[in-house]
């Protein structure tokens, strides 16, 4: 097999995810100013975000033996999958044993069922993997959800529906994107079924809620609209595996440059 090029490292790893949540983790903490930035929960939420993902893949490959893998993140993980399952496990046993020696009861507690929450939607997703199951509602979710949990206080609800607005965009544009390495796993999604200018208005409905809701455009959540209308609009002129990169880049980049300019403000 010939070497993974450099650019899609994050990818085939499933760092892009973690670094992401990470990221936006350290925005909402910066902009609601409760607590001070906690490194630990940056790591627990790290692993953990990891975790879900590599387990989302090596799932993947276990269940979909017949599937043809194309996709560059999952052909590395059925050349590397015992290291890979191998080094889930540690990371796994590592992140509870650090977990229940850093976090209250009522963290571990919600984050015990999140967990669960989980496993039922790999569950479900590998089950109704035929059937047009919702992926990108539940993983936008669950994201958005396990992102923001370990912020201390009372879960900010316009925080949680507006990132997990654009996990979902992320997810739509993604999705749609690989839609035909989807259709070579033997994996159908409900929103396989929009049209490309559909979600075009889609995003583009996304970017008015933003604008008006923050009266400007220079908001992380704008902005992130308006890159994945631009890239949602070239889809075509990008091959997938760089369409990827590119969007989950995005979302990191923007999130980190917030919170500079959160600390430049204060």
């Amino acid at each position: 097999m010939k070497p993974y090029p450099f650019w899609s490292f994050l990818s085939i790893s499933a760092l892009d995810a973690p670094m992401i949540s990470v990221a936006w983790y350290i925005y909402f903490v910066e902009k609601s100013q409760i607590a001070d930035l906690n490194m630990q929960y940056c790591l627990i939420l790290g692993c953990s975000v990891w975790l879900g993902y590599m387990a989302d893949r090596l799932f993947d490959i276990e269940f979909k033996k017949e599937a043809k893998f194309i996709s560059l993140r999952h052909l590395f993980c059925k050349q590397y999958k015992p290291y890979l399952w191998a080094l889930w496990a540690i990371i796994l046993i590592s992140t509870l044993i650090f977990s229940l020696d850093t976090l209250n009861n009522d963290k571990i507690v919600v984050g015990f069922i999140l967990i669960l929450i989980i496993l039922l939607y790999n569950f479900l997703n590998q089950y109704f993997t035929k059937k047009k199951f919702p992926k990108e509602v539940f993983i936008a979710a669950i994201f958005a959800y396990g992102t923001l949990f370990l912020i201390q206080g009372p879960m900010n609800l316009s925080y949680l529906f507006n990132f997990c607005l654009i996990c979902f965009l992320n997810c739509l544009i993604i999705n749609h994107k690989e839609k035909k390495i989807d259709q070579l796993m033997g994996v159908t999604s409900l929103t396989h079924l929009f049209s490309h200018r559909f979600i075009l208005i889609i995003i583009s409905l996304s970017c008015a809620y933003y604008l008006i809701s923050f009266q400007s455009i220079l908001n992380p959540f704008s902005i992130i609209c308006l890159i994945n209308l631009a890239l949602h609009a070239t889809s075509k002129h990008i091959d997938a595996e760089h369409f990827r990169v590119i969007t989950e880049t995005s979302y990191i980049l923007v999130a980190l440059i917030a919170v500079m300019l959160l600390k430049i403000n204060l």
